[in-house]
């Protein structure tokens, strides 16, 4: 009898001990503490007995970093252009400033005139209508730059004499010199000749650049 005892003694102690070890197991850590990822909420992890929101920056959504165990988002992060602000770009997921090219400046200044060859037709000093032109323009230019002084030196091309040519030259700037004054220049006006001397032409195309009076502002 008394055996029998001992032996339902120790089987109903073996029963306690069972259920005190299952009972243990079935226990939990109290929120957030954690032994597993099990004890915490769907997308946390267990991180030194703790639940936290990340392990690290794979853990968390795109733009984001894991801070402390907490996914924060990434200042200036970027998918695309249109993410970042005026004068900036998206480089590597990040909005870098980014130079600005400047135009370059305008010089609106308005060009000083400048005068200019009158041109002949062959073997003679009336101005056609292209050098009245021509002469009205130095006009114009000699006002605007209120030129003081400038001369006139007639020159010809290499056919003719040196005499005929000395003296075609010199009616070409008496000519253009004339007509100066008829609009009104009132600067002083000289002139000369020296027919064929700076002649270069060989041919028509050359010979017609050398039918002209030259202007020198004194």
């Amino acid at each position: 009898m008394e055996h029998r005892s001992h032996t339902q003694f120790c089987a109903a102690r073996a029963i306690a001990l069972i259920a005190l070890a299952l009972l243990f197991a079935g226990c939990s850590p109290d929120y957030p503490n954690c032994d597993t990822d099990e004890d915490c909420k769907v997308g946390e992890y267990c991180v030194n007995n703790l639940c936290q929101q990340c392990r690290n920056d794979a853990d968390c959504p795109s733009g984001q970093s894991c801070n402390a165990g907490a996914c924060e988002a990434v200042a200036g992060y970027c998918t695309s252009n249109s993410d970042c602000g005026a004068g900036e770009e998206c480089q590597d997921n990040r909005c870098v400033a980014v130079a600005q090219s400047v135009a370059p400046k305008t010089d609106n200044t308005p060009q000083a005139c400048t005068i200019q060859s009158v041109y002949f037709d062959y073997d003679s000093s009336n101005l056609e209508s292209g050098a009245r032109n021509d002469l009205s323009n130095i006009a114009d230019c000699i006002k605007e730059r209120s030129i003081k002084s400038l001369h006139i030196t007639g020159l010809t091309d290499p056919r003719g004499t040196e005499e005929y040519n000395m003296a075609l030259g010199d009616r070409r700037a008496q000519a253009a010199t004339k007509y100066l004054k008829s609009l009104g220049v009132t600067a002083e006006l000289s002139y000369s000749s020296m027919g064929e001397e700076l002649a270069t032409g060989t041919d028509e195309s050359g010979w017609s650049r050398d039918r002209r009076v030259d202007f020198k502002e004194r």
